[in-house]
């Protein structure tokens, strides 16, 4: 898990429901990182699009992984 994902499951944990742009706001990323996070944590089922467009949630899987995973980046 590169720093980026990390920096994306932090910011929508424990449940916010958040757009892309928000997301970067919140982890102080470029555009392109944040988009190519969310790419990434989405195809490993880690985060959803949430029912309301363009947002974005954490998974219980991603919960457990950024648990297990994120301690180094801490």
């Amino acid at each position: 898990m590169t720093p980026a994902e990390v920096a994306v499951l932090t910011t929508l944990t424990p449940d916010h429901t958040l757009t892309a742009a928000q997301i970067q706001q919140a982890s102080a990323l470029t555009t392109w990182r944040t988009r190519n996070a969310l790419a990434q944590l989405e195809s490993r089922g880690l985060i959803v699009p949430s029912h309301l467009r363009g947002r974005w949630r954490i998974t219980p899987r991603g919960r457990s992984a950024l648990a297990v995973k994120g301690r180094r980046f801490r």
